[in-house]
Order: structure tokens, then C-alpha cells, then sequence
């Protein structure tokens, strides 16, 4: 499958990227793959395809992705890049307002102690471009003028299990420990255990884990309120489809399987690449916004990728206090309890 073969072309990139301090070649061709990709994006910017009805969005998506790249190629717009990530995500992460009340006693420490996105390093050069480049091929996809309006969604197609399991499953867990250099630049259990932190989770973290999964389904309730008002009744629209995905595979028992397959494939998978792996380099809040985009069955109604990123931000608070695999019982718990009401619907 097409989406199979980007993620294992990205985990290349991503491990190779961290041979690239004892491989300097390496490093230069991870420049030159953004510069040309650059000059691509300005390509495009410059002679617009004709007739294309999604052509005002097509170029701000182009133009903030050409920005992004140039940015890259610089340190010192790296640094800026840094800065302004780390100042960020120290504020979606609540840690500002504790340096604040201990700045009132220490007048010495610094605001922001945990900063993201290293400049000098090449693996986050690298994750960048490719963290750039699948923001623009996903936003590219869209077209909020009609899509917002009015979403048509697909005749409901029955998930492939292979599919779940090869790329929600498989193919995300390969993208997050390449990209964080097992074999290369870490042993498999402290890429495991300390870059993805995929740790053995206390008894109060099972509890908050638990409690993900009340938090994330009242959420939804509540998000659905609000959608269930907009254009077109879009509540309705998404849970009939997700109904009829499930009912289409036909039987009981498969509609069961795949909706415990959705759960926990979906949940291992999106929590260790975009809370284990990401959020430690970007920041809590362009992990979350790249966690709504990803969800491209919600193409045709984008306002639900921006429920998916704001629910997915809140996760990414939790993880940052506590671990992963407590946010992935979270994750898991509520795709479970969720896919399950679809499985039972037909």
C-alpha cells in the first residue's frame, strides 16, 4: 500500500539521519533533498497549475511550507525555530506558571528548562523536513471552502486488518524507533524505555491511563453537541459512516475483531510516533496538530481534525507528566469503547 511505502522510505531518512555525524556525506544529502524540494514548492508558487479550484488555499499551504524549508537550511533561523517551539510548548505544557511562582523566589532561574528541537542536530533537521513535508501533503489534500460547507463523505469500505496492523500498527512503531536511531545512535531499550517511554507505569498512572478513556469519551460527547448543529448535521454523517464501515464487514464477530484491532493497532501505533517520538522534538502542539491532520478519513469535514488535534494536545499534557504507555491505555481505552458501539450498531 502507497501509505506503507512513504512510512518505510521516512524510517530510512530518520535512521540514516543519525549516521550522519560519522557520515558527513549523509548530512549533505539530507541539504540537498530539501533544497531541491524547496525549489520544487517555489516551482509552484511560481507557475500555479490553471483551473484548479483549490488554488488560494494550495498556495498559502505551498508558501508556508517553502518558508518552513528555507527556515531549515539556516542555523541561526533554526535557533529562532527552537526558541519559539520550546517557548510554546512550555506554555501548552502548564510548565511556564511553575518557573513563574519559582522565579518569585529565585529571580535567577531560567523560564523555559526543557527546550525542543535541537539546531544542530541533523536528526531534527531531518525530522523537519519530513514533519514539513507531510503537513503540506496532507493539507494539500483539502479544501476547507467546500469541504467545511458541506462534507460528502465515502460510501463506507470495510478496514482491511492487514492494512491496521501493517500500517497503523507495524509501520508507525518502524517510524518512531528509526527516527529515534535504534541500532545507530541508541540500544533498543533505551530507545524503548527512555526516547519513546514505552515504561512500566505505576499505579496512579494505570488510574489517569483509566481515566483518559471517561475524559476522551465525554469530550467526544461534547465535541458532538457542537457538530451536531453545523452544516449538514456532521455528527450524524460521521457516525453513520463509521457504522456502515463496520457493518459492511458483515457478521458479529469480524465487526468485533476489527474493532479490537482499530483500538489497539491505532492506539500502540499513533501514541509511540506521535507522543514517544515527536512530541520530545516538537513540542506538544505541532505533534497534536500533526495527529489531527494524519486522520485523512476526516478529510471531508477538517473540523474534525481540529477535534482530533485539540484532544490530542490535552494527551500529549498527560504524556508529558507521566509516559506514553499511559497515554496509550488512554488512546486505546477510548477507540475500543468507541469502535465497539460501531461494531454493535448494524
Amino acid at each position: 500500500m502507497p501509505e506503507l511505502i512513504i512510512v518505510i522510505i521516512f524510517a530510512i531518512m530518520g535512521l540514516s539521519a543519525h549516521a550522519a555525524k560519522k557520515h558527513k556525506w549523509i548530512e549533505w544529502f539530507i541539504r540537498s533533498l530539501i533544497v531541491l524540494t524547496f525549489l520544487v514548492q517555489v516551482t509552484a508558487l511560481i507557475f500555479p497549475l490553471e483551473n484548479d479550484p483549490t488554488h488560494g488555499w494550495i498556495y498559502w499551504v505551498d508558501f508556508g511550507c517553502c518558508l518552513v524549508l528555507a527556515m531549515s537550511l539556516w542555523k541561526r533561523c533554526r535557533k529562532l525555530i527552537s526558541q519559539f517551539l520550546s517557548a510554546i510548548n512550555s506554555v501548552v505544557s502548564l510548565g511556564l506558571f511553575g518557573r513563574l511562582l519559582q522565579r518569585r523566589v529565585d529571580k535567577t532561574l531560567p523560564l523555559i528548562t526543557d527546550p525542543v528541537f535541537i539546531p544542530e542536530s541533523i536528526p531534527h533537521l531531518n525530522g523537519l523536513f519530513l514533519f514539513s513535508c507531510s503537513i503540506w501533503w496532507l493539507l494539500s489534500q483539502l479544501n476547507p471552502a467546500t469541504d467545511m460547507a458541506l462534507p460528502n463523505l465515502p460510501i463506507p469500505i470495510p478496514v482491511e486488518l492487514p492494512s491496521l496492523f501493517s500500517y497503523n500498527w507495524l509501520g508507525l512503531m518502524l517510524l518512531a524507533v528509526c527516527g529515534s536511531g535504534i541500532f545507530v545512535a541508541r540500544k533498543p531499550m533505551v530507545v524503548f524505555v527512555q526516547r519513546l517511554a514505552l515504561t512500566k507505569i505505576t499505579g496512579t498512572q494505570l488510574g489517569i491511563g483509566l481515566g483518559l478513556i471517561v475524559f476522551s469519551f465525554a469530550y467526544d460527547l461534547v465535541w458532538s453537541l457542537f457538530t451536531h448543529n453545523a452544516s449538514g448535521d456532521l455528527a450524524s454523517k460521521l457516525t453513520n459512516y463509521n457504522a456502515g464501515t463496520f457493518g459492511v464487514v458483515g457478521g458479529l464477530t469480524p465487526s468485533v475483531i476489527l474493532a479490537m484491532m482499530t483500538a489497539v493497532c491505532a492506539g500502540m501505533g499513533e501514541e509511540t510516533l506521535i507522543r514517544g517520538a515527536l512530541q520530545p522534538v516538537f513540542g506538544i502542539l505541532p505533534a497534536a496538530i500533526l495527529h489531527g491532520v494524519l486522520h485523512g478519513q476526516f478529510s471531508h469535514a477538517p473540523i474534525f481534525m481540529i477535534q482530533v488535534a485539540i484532544w490530542s494536545a490535552m494527551m500529549g499534557v498527560v504524556k508529558r507528566y507521566t509516559n506514553t504507555t499511559t497515554t496509550i491505555i488512554g488512546h486505546a481505552g477510548f477507540n475500543l469503547v468507541t469502535t465497539f458501539l460501531f461494531a454493535f450498531n448494524p
